[in-house]
């Protein structure tokens, strides 16, 4: 009985000692075969708490117009520089080919520039029946672009004078854009004055804000087409273009 329990753990030491064995080899081989290419993405996050319907482009175009092309011309860079790493890491190896095929498979271009939208939301926590909340931030929204698309966006916005978003300087309704910021803005730029007869007007009575290209003859509704006129000044010009 002893010698037949002996026998048996044996056979279980064996086997455990083999299992070990064949899980270290897994891990090896897993270890050796593993792709050591990460592609890095650059990664933006917009928040878009409280905001209903936002647009990527809108947005995009915002991210754009404050000079976030210098972090997106900064990433490109980084990108060429992981590349050519890549590359020379692909000529060390013993495994030249099939480390090639896995850098290949990890380059993604077309999809470098990687942009989230985040929205804060409450949860809830209770210790020691006390209820307490405490704030996450949650992807929602997941947008990918290359380097061209933003690069072409960033060109359309030069040709604008970055005054304004894409969608909103196309919109077919301009007046819509007047915003009452944008009104303030305009306001405070023009200090109140009428800038045909130069009345102050600091009540805002009798002021208004003018299209110096009027909108029906292709005007936009951008801070360089607006200014301060009287009453009497905006009746009297009408749908001309006065300097």
């Amino acid at each position: 009985m002893l010698i037949r329990e002996l026998s048996v753990g044996k056979v279980i030491v064996t086997s455990l000692i083999a299992c070990i064995i064949v899980c270290i080899i897994v891990l090896l081989l897993y270890i050796i075969f593993k792709s050591p290419f990460s592609y890095p993405y650059f990664i933006h996050y917009f928040d878009v708490s409280g905001k209903r319907g936002p647009q990527i482009d809108d947005l995009l175009d915002m991210f754009l117009i404050s000079g976030g092309l210098a972090d997106i011309q900064n990433h490109c860079k980084k990108i060429e520089q992981w590349k050519q790493e890549s590359c020379q890491q692909i000529e060390h190896s013993l495994m030249k080919k099939y480390r090639r095929r896995q850098y290949l498979r990890a380059v993604d271009d077309n999809n470098a520039f990687v942009f989230y939208f985040v929205r804060s939301q409450t949860r809830y926590r209770q210790k020691n029946y006390v209820k307490s909340s405490y704030k996450v931030n949650v992807k929602t929204d997941s947008f990918m672009y290359d380097y061209e698309y933003i690069q072409q966006r960033y060109n359309d916005l030069a040709n604008i004078g970055f005054e304004c978003t894409l969608r909103a300087y196309h919109s077919k309704n301009q007046r819509k854009l007047a915003t009452r910021e944008l009104r303030e803005k305009i306001m405070i730029r023009d200090n109140y004055t009428c800038q045909l007869c130069g009345k102050y007007m600091p009540d805002e009575v009798g002021l208004q804000i003018d299209h110096i290209i009027p909108i029906a003859k292709g005007g936009k509704t951008v801070v360089s087409n607006l200014r301060v006129l009287c009453s009497k000044c905006n009746a009297s010009k009408s749908d001309k273009i006065t300097v």
